[in-house]
């Protein structure tokens, strides 16, 4: 089973050769490391990482959570 992703030649690539795609809303960063390009789909070969506002809303990093030990 495959699924289609697009193209990783169309889209700008970090320093060492990657384009860089958050794995949950899919935007992808621009040349200067900013989440600001969308894609419909995964990218193949894709550095998969996760953009700030993901890690935020996501992850909870920047927020404290009550009751969980450090």
């Amino acid at each position: 089973m495959s699924t289609r992703g697009d193209a990783p030649e169309k889209y700008p690539v970090d320093i060492n050769g990657f384009v860089r795609q958050c794995a949950w809303c899919r935007r992808i960063a621009d040349a200067d490391g900013q989440y600001r390009l969308v894609s419909a789909s995964l990218v193949h070969g894709a550095s998969h990482g996760c953009c700030e506002a993901c890690a935020i809303r996501f992850l909870g990093h920047g927020t404290s959570k009550p009751g969980l030990a450090a």
